[in-house]
């Protein structure tokens, strides 16, 4: 099985500088997608799935995408360091990951995908995610779109629900995404 976690993001842009020090400190936010890289990397040696991250820069000025495949990471992620190092290196030269990166839309992003997986959106009004057991182990690659609704316009929004995307609630708490991404992981173990 493949799993895709989609994560848009509102604020990286790739062509700004960036060092430690300022995305330790906050810049763009890069700081959440390393610990998400970091998080699946660790999860991609647990569990035997093609795990991949899929970054979505949404900014304007961007709207592009970088697919990240666990298994093309060859530095050892010890800690927080050691991802945003990796993730500032992957984001600077994808081609010397074997990566692609490319100008495209979120609904031609979506298009992409949905030949091959089926959409699952968290989303605080959504069903748990231990109802949809039955659908999931059927299915051969899922991609779980990650992020609060402030990462997606409302127009993405409607986009993501026009391929029949299901909506997952963890519950009532507001969770980072690295911390979605232990919950559906862990839940993929136990099947």
């Amino acid at each position: 099985m493949s799993l895709y976690f989609l994560l848009p993001s509102s604020t990286i842009r790739s062509e700004t500088k960036k060092t430690i020090k300022s995305v330790v400190g906050g810049q763009e936010r890069v700081d959440v997608i390393s610990r998400c890289l970091q998080n699946l990397y660790r999860w991609q040696k647990r569990i035997s799935l093609d795990i991949c991250l899929i970054l979505y820069l949404s900014h304007p000025n961007e709207l592009s995408v970088i697919h990240i495949p666990i298994s093309s990471i060859k530095t050892e992620l010890r800690n927080e360091l050691d991802s945003v190092r990796e993730f500032l290196a992957i984001l600077s030269n994808p081609k010397d990951y074997g990566l692609k990166f490319e100008k495209i839309s979120f609904a031609e992003l979506l298009e992409n995908l949905a030949e091959s997986s089926v959409f699952y959106y968290f989303t605080p009004e959504g069903k748990p995610l231990e109802e949809h057991d039955k659908a999931i182990k059927k299915e051969k690659s899922i991609c779980f779109v990650l992020g609060s609704q402030h990462d997606l316009t409302q127009k993405q929004e409607e986009e993501l629900y026009n391929k029949d995307a299901s909506p997952i609630s963890l519950g009532k708490r507001d969770y980072l995404a690295s911390h979605v991404i232990t919950i559906a992981c862990y839940y993929f173990s136990k099947l």
